[in-house]
This record gives structure tokens, sequence and C-alpha cells, in this order.
């Protein structure tokens, strides 16, 4: 596969969680990031590129598969008080909302990718895909509305910068790449099942 392609997986996959929905859908997005930002990683360091957050996106996976710390953490009341937002009137719906910066997000992604360069990776694709999942990332973190929120937005943040090491150092930093991203991997393994601080009115 080409530069392109593999990087068009790459946004696809920061899309996939951009738009995501609940335990299914944070499931989903650890699944889509693992494999989308390891094909982009490929591009410099090969298949131990690929390896890195490919296997980070599949223990994430199968963590909130067999059900994680979240749900006996509940809403994390024993940290941060009982005093949760409900019932928020709302313009958008939370989906939109996401959309909507996500748009802006994807502008300034293909804007500034063209004065990136990730070691021998000098193209704008595989740069576009890194930035807008960093992109995706804030603006999940932003609009949370509980732990597992955060955590994708972490994650998606983490696959981008991973991704972005190995690209740089064509596929030698592996250990500090993995770092990146494993620790909001297991953060989203623990907490996709917490229950939400917002509630959608």
């Amino acid at each position: 596969m080409g530069p392109s392609l593999l990087a068009a997986g790459g946004f696809l996959a920061a899309a996939v969680a951009l738009l995501a929905s609940g335990t299914r859908g944070a499931l989903v997005s650890a699944i889509c990031l693992g494999a989308g930002f390891g094909g982009v990683a490929y591009l410099a360091g090969g298949a131990t590129s690929l390896a890195v957050p490919l296997l980070l996106g599949i223990v994430c996976a199968l963590m909130i598969w067999a059900g994680g710390l979240g749900a006996r953490l509940g809403s994390l009341v024993w940290l941060l008080g009982k005093a949760p937002v409900v019932g928020r009137p709302r313009v958008f719906s939370e989906r939109s909302f996401r959309l909507l910066l996500g748009l802006g997000g994807l502008l300034a992604a293909r804007l500034l990718s063209g004065h990136l360069g990730a070691g021998t990776i000098s193209t704008q694709g595989p740069a576009f895909a890194c930035l807008f999942a960093w992109e995706v990332g804030a603006i999940r973190i932003g609009t949370g509305r509980g732990p597992s929120d955060l955590a994708l937005g972490a994650l998606a943040i983490g696959m981008g910068a991973c991704t972005f090491i190995l690209l740089g150092s064509g596929g030698g930093a592996w250990q500090a790449a993995a770092l990146a991203a494993g620790g909001p991997a297991v953060l989203l393994g623990f907490f996709a099942h917490a229950q939400p601080w917002e509630v959608q009115g």
C-alpha cells in the first residue's frame, strides 16, 4: 500500500474515535486507532512499527471487552466529589458538536501538516493523520462527559504521538512510542465502563 492510502487509514481511525459513543464505541475506536496508526507507522519501521500501535489497540480492546476496572469505579466520585453536571441544555447534540469541531480540526491539520516532517517521512499524509488524531483527542477531552470520553481522547492523542515518534525515528524509538500510547490505552481499558458525569438531556 502507498503512503497516501495508509495515511487515509489513520485519518479514518481518528474519525471513528471522534464520533464514537458508549462502551462499544470505545472498543471499536481502540481497534481502529491501533490498526489505522499501525499502518501509518509501518511507513517508517516496517513490521516492528506496525506492531506497536496495533498491539496496544488490541490490548485496550481486550481490557474493555473483559469489563475493566471502570465498572467498579463508577463515576469516580471518590476522586472528583459529588457534583456531576446533569441535564445541561445544548444547541447541538454531542455528536454534532464534535463533528463541527472535527471539521475545523480537519482544516487545521491539513494546513499544518505540510510544515511537519518526521524523519524520512516528509509527505503530508502521515503527518496529517497524526495531527488530526491529536485534535480529535483534544475535542473528546474538551467535550467529555465522563472518564471514558477523557480516556478515549487521551488514547487518540497517544496514538498520534506514538506514530509520530515512530515516523521520526525510523521505527527505532519503539519503547518511547509504546509509552506514549500505552498509558492512555490502559486508562481506557480501565474506565470504558465508568458512568458519565453528565447525562444527555
